[in-house]
């Protein structure tokens, strides 16, 4: 299971998802507090490693419910991350069993993904969106 969220105006906006129920995606659909790994992430720009959702301290009781509900008992954030430094959206993975971590190795080939993915989304929304809504723009101009 897993999902991607978006950074918008302060929060995250969920995108895609796999995996997950309606149950989780309308309570997730926008998060803005810091009682889930996700927001956790992205304020702290490093990826966040729940090891057992049960147990963990981070999230509130709501979070912790619908995460659970959905068959979660693990989840990992990762942020993407501009070269600016800018958190432009996170990918979480949600895992049915607990978790033991992740290695070394492993984090670091994820940061790196991150890392490009996040360089990938801002360009994307420097050149092809915005190219698009100027030619829109320009195309609406002179339309009469």
């Amino acid at each position: 299971m897993g999902n991607v969220q978006l950074a918008e105006h302060r929060m995250l906006r969920l995108e895609k998802h796999t995996g997950l129920n309606r149950q989780f995606t309308d309570f997730f659909a926008f998060v803005q507090d810091s009682t889930t790994a996700c927001a956790q992430a992205a304020r702290q720009r490093q990826q966040v490693t729940v090891k057992d959702v049960e147990s963990a301290d981070l999230f509130d009781e709501d979070s912790r419910r619908a995460i659970l509900q959905a068959g979660s008992r693990a989840a990992h954030s990762l942020p993407l991350i501009s070269s600016a430094g800018q958190v432009i959206g996170l990918i979480s993975s949600h895992h049915e069993h607990p978790l033991s971590g992740f290695s070394r190795p492993q984090l670091t080939a994820l940061a790196s993904t991150g890392a490009a993915v996040g360089r990938w989304l801002h360009w994307h929304r420097q050149t092809a969106v915005l190219d698009a809504l100027e030619h829109l723009h320009a195309t609406a101009g002179t339309a009469h």
